[in-house]
């Protein structure tokens, strides 16, 4: 029972990923996929976090979920008429992209079984925060802030466009 509980919470978040993922680019709605790549962002970060990676999924959760999402909502929400927001969201090339994905994701989980068997047995969760922390606010301060300029920038360019051509000026 130790070893089964985190296999089965591990199996459900990947399955719950990979129907969020389903629903992203299923969607009819723009806005509903959006939502839904928030929700998929989430489980990836209850993924980092389940494994022990808790710096990374405390900056999944920030950057991707709490930034770039609130970004990309506000500009589907400001620049788009209410009727372009039900276009068909696949192509007629969906059968192969289709085929392709499962044909990538078999050898993947082939590779994925064959080398890394029992490592949920051996691998013990130790948080990374403070080491991380110690060193992104010691040695790496300038790296650190300039990280946060290129998304301030970021943030400046996605207001732009989210503007009307008239505005621009």
């Amino acid at each position: 029972m130790e070893q089964t509980l985190p296999t089965m919470v591990f199996a459900l978040l990947s399955v719950l990923l990979i129907g969020l993922s389903l629903v992203v680019v299923t969607a009819r709605s723009v806005f509903r996929g959006a939502i839904a790549l928030t929700a998929a962002l989430g489980v990836v970060a209850g993924l980092f976090a389940f494994l022990g990676a808790d710096f990374v999924a405390a900056s999944q959760l920030l950057i991707y979920v709490g930034g770039i999402m609130i970004i990309m909502l506000f500009v589907i929400m400001l620049s788009q008429r209410p009727q372009d927001q039900y276009d068909r969201q696949t192509n007629e090339q969906w059968v192969w992209g289709a085929f392709f994905a499962l044909a990538v994701s078999c050898a993947l989980i082939m590779q994925f079984r064959s080398v890394y068997r029992g490592i949920f047995a051996t691998t013990v969760a130790m948080p990374t925060t403070a080491s991380i922390g110690r060193l992104l606010l010691g040695d790496m301060v300038v790296p650190f802030e300039a990280v946060s300029l290129v998304l301030l920038a970021a943030l400046v360019g996605a207001v732009y466009f989210g503007l009307d051509d008239k505005d621009r000026t």
